[in-house]
């Protein structure tokens, strides 16, 4: 029996579905799913990828001829790999759309680069302890929009976004001197990051 109902099953999914594949290259968070459409029904596994950059300096100088200058540029990268559901409604050239998701954020690059040398040390430390005492962070995602279909396979779709992120850093680091005398420390962090956008989706449906 089980037997049976497993090949009407898949034949159903042969006759009804079909490979899905989209692309977001907009936005703050550039996202691409490849997924297997049934029906109206498109479970789809995504990746998101996220950049970062910037910069901060510091100079302080005084009337005796002190001049000190600090200045550190970072950058960045985090992926993204989700598995999410996206429901197509209706079977005109124009049909609305929701979707949720929900991925596990890897951070795959950080670096950072400070003119004072002295300190270049201490910066790549803080980064090897921000990797190792990493808390797995979790991205939700939910969004709706539109798709307007000017042939039968391939889509266009706008839509709006809302991701909420959490994640968190644990660290701590213990020095026993001997004779009594010893030094903890002891950092932790939890952050929750919620945040809206708007896509333009390109689809095309196999």
């Amino acid at each position: 029996m089980r037997l049976v109902a497993s090949i009407i099953l898949l034949s159903a999914c042969v006759a009804f579905g079909g490979v899905a594949f989209g692309i977001n290259p907009i936005g703050p968070m550039p996202e691409t799913y490849i997924g297997y459409k049934i029906g109206p029904v498109v479970p789809s596994l995504s990746l998101h990828y996220f950049s970062l950059n910037g910069s901060v300096a510091y100079r302080e100088a005084d009337s005796d001829g002190y001049d000190y200058v600090f200045r550190a540029d970072w950058k960045g990268s985090i992926l993204t790999p989700a598995f999410g559901t996206k429901l197509v409604l209706g079977s005109s050239d124009l049909r609305p759309f929701a979707r949720v998701s929900a991925g596990l954020p890897f951070l795959t690059s950080i670096d950072v680069l400070v003119t004072d040398e002295d300190a270049q040390g201490e910066i790549e430390n803080i980064i090897e302890n921000i990797k190792t005492g990493l808390k797995q962070p979790i991205l939700l995602t939910g969004g709706a929009g539109v798709e307007y279909f000017p042939v039968e396979r391939f889509s266009i779709g706008g839509e709006f976004i809302y991701r909420y992120a959490t994640a968190g850093f644990h660290w701590e680091d213990y020095r026993d001197y001997g004779d009594g005398d010893w030094e903890r420390q002891e950092v932790d962090v939890r952050t929750n990051f919620g945040a809206t956008s708007a896509g333009l989706w390109l689809n095309y449906y196999f």
